[in-house]
């Protein structure tokens, strides 16, 4: 976490030197989200320093202007009347939350009771994580690659629960993994004792992204022999490829999807969501948090309760909104050619070596290269930062890495430009 403060510092002093964007800026709504010039106006509807190549909103995202105005609409109103929205016999809450799972259940194509909204990946692995009901001899098998978020969530378990934590490696070589061998060294780790399969789908330490649907057909096949007390449940954090990737929920064969919605989903910061396969509340699961709604099945009653950023939760259904409207697959398609076009872009580059794999089979929307033969990332991802381009330097997993996340508000311009930048440093 080091090297984040390092990066957040260097943003900080750099957006103080920067004058800030006249409101005119802000976008306009009617500019149509289709055709030759979709991803030019979509970049309209965003208040981001134009003088900044902006490579790191995998951190957290600007809010788009049907996002931001949703956001100020709400605020407004609570400021007006706060008692009228928080009265809970007249259901305000409870209709504005019902209307952020409908939208979210379109994106996923799943019902909107399966959806329980929170406020970051974090909070959702924890709620899951730390709420899941194992026996004594029983274990909760994950990997090596996992976020700091997860890792410190299963360290307090097994100080609060004495839980059995297992950790495999599943690759060396980001560059080198294929799914077999994904396949094959989870298949082989699954022992009896197993309750619990934890994955990341994509990795921000490597930019990896697993087979996710297979090893759930995989996580299916060992449990058609197992009883509902010993069945795995597999569990994936999918906060780096939900809003990448065009994906349904059913394709990922899993029990529980965790993901913030303020990143790479462009939705208010603070918020997230957990998915789950079915909208009843299981047996095995032990909410964290009471609820403030209706508390009837697993979206209501998995929603935690208390005051919070009203008006950022009622607004995250205008960012699976403006999703859908740009089209899942079009979205897809535009961050893998933005990678693709970088990745092809660092491997002509002789001292660079580009880290994340190659292919989008196990890659998203990360690209990450380091220095060829410098242990010390920091001065390059620096030099960008100060040189308004915005990156990080990572030492876990298969770092040191620099970081870039090419996505929707870039275009293959800025990546000449920040390479042909890196470049006079080399």
């Amino acid at each position: 976490m080091t090297h984040r403060r390092t990066f957040l510092k260097h943003a900080g002093l750099l957006a103080a030197s920067l004058p800030l964007l006249p409101q005119a800026l802000a976008a306009n709504p009617a500019l149509p989200l289709n055709g030759a010039d979709k991803w030019r106006n979509l970049r309209q509807l965003f208040p981001q320093t134009p003088e900044v190549i902006h490579f790191s909103n995998f951190l957290i995202t600007t809010h788009p202007k049907p996002v931001q105005d949703s956001i100020d609409h709400y605020r407004a109103e609570l400021d007006r009347n706060p008692a009228k929205w928080m009265d809970w016999h007249s259901q305000s809450e409870w209709k504005r939350e019902a209307e952020v799972r409908d939208w979210a259940a379109r994106y996923l194509e799943v019902k909107p009771r399966q959806i329980a909204l929170t406020g970051s990946t974090t909070e959702g692995l924890g709620m899951i994580y730390g709420g899941l009901q194992l026996a004594a001899h029983q274990e909760i098998l994950t990997t090596e690659h996992e976020h700091y978020s997860a890792n410190t969530t299963f360290d307090l378990r097994e100080k609060r629960q004495g839980t059995k934590v297992r950790k495999l490696r599943l690759f060396d070589d980001p560059w080198n993994i294929s799914t077999d061998q994904v396949l094959s060294t989870i298949d082989q780790a699954i022992r009896p004792e197993t309750r619990v399969l934890g994955m990341t789908w994509v990795h921000s330490g490597s930019g990896v992204k697993l087979p996710i649907g297979q090893i759930g057909e995989l996580v299916r096949k060992h449990n058609r022999n197992r009883d509902e007390q010993s069945r795995i449940i597999f569990v994936v954090d999918g906060v780096h490829g939900f809003g990448v990737e065009n994906m349904r929920f059913a394709e990922l064969n899993c029990d529980y999807f965790i993901a913030g919605t303020h990143k790479w989903m462009f939705g208010p910061r603070g918020t997230g969501l957990i998915c789950a396969a079915t909208e009843k509340m299981p047996a095995h699961l032990v909410p964290t948090f009471a609820t403030f709604s209706e508390d009837e099945d697993f979206a209501t009653i998995m929603t935690p309760g208390g005051y919070h950023s009203f008006e950022h939760r009622w607004s995250v259904g205008k960012a699976f909104e403006l999703h859908l409207q740009l089209g899942k697959a079009d979205v897809q398609a535009r961050i893998h050619q933005l990678n693709d076009y970088f990745k092809q872009r660092v491997l002509d580059l002789p001292q660079l070596q580009l880290v994340t794999p190659l292919s989008s089979e196990h890659s998203a929307g990360f690209t990450f290269f380091r220095v060829k033969k410098q242990e010390d990332q920091d001065p390059y991802a620096n030099y960008l930062i100060e040189n308004k381009v915005m990156v990080d330097a990572v030492y876990r997993d298969a770092g040191p890495v620099i970081r870039t996340a090419p996505g929707l508000l870039n275009n293959e311009q800025e990546i000449d430009r920040a390479l042909a930048l890196l470049q006079k440093k080399l």
